[in-house]
């Protein structure tokens, strides 16, 4: 006489449950871990961005204006420099310049700081260097915009 086996009943068994919520949870946790990773490089990225902008929007004003405005007075004049005074040989301070056309760097970025360098290369050519500096961690961040300006 043969025995009559038991019809298996739809469903999960708990090994199966327990491993399912195993793998979920280790992928949440992977998941929050790279969490302070990536808010860390949004936020880094974020800085270079703006002050990439400041120094480009920076190097436009100054081009805008024309060889002829390229001296300490004239900037400051055009409200693009802190002050007439060189802060060193043929370089001026726009950290805390805010005129509309242009943002400070002080005001958008951690410890922003912004220089404008001005050389004469020519009689009829000048190079114009945009600096824009900033502390990020306990680290000194900088970009660098740079352009040859002539007398046309």
């Amino acid at each position: 006489m043969r025995s009559q086996a038991k019809p298996r009943t739809s469903g999960h068994s708990l090994i199966e449950i327990m491993i399912a919520s195993f793998l979920v949870l280790a992928c949440a946790l992977i998941f929050a871990a790279t969490m302070p990773t990536a808010n860390t490089s949004r936020a880094k990225a974020n800085f270079n961005n703006q002050a990439t902008a400041l120094a480009q929007k920076q190097m436009e004003s100054l081009k805008s204006r024309g060889f002829a405005n390229m001296t300490g007075p004239q900037m400051f004049a055009n409200g693009l420099v802190d002050s007439a005074t060189p802060s060193a040989v043929n370089t001026w301070e726009w950290t805390d310049v805010d005129n509309g056309e242009n943002d400070s760097p002080s005001e958008v970025l951690p410890d922003g700081e912004g220089t404008v360098t001005v050389e004469q290369v020519r009689f009829d050519l000048r190079r114009v260097t945009i600096r824009v500096t900033w502390r990020e961690r306990d680290l000194n961040r900088e970009v660098v915009v740079a352009s040859m300006v002539g007398n046309l």
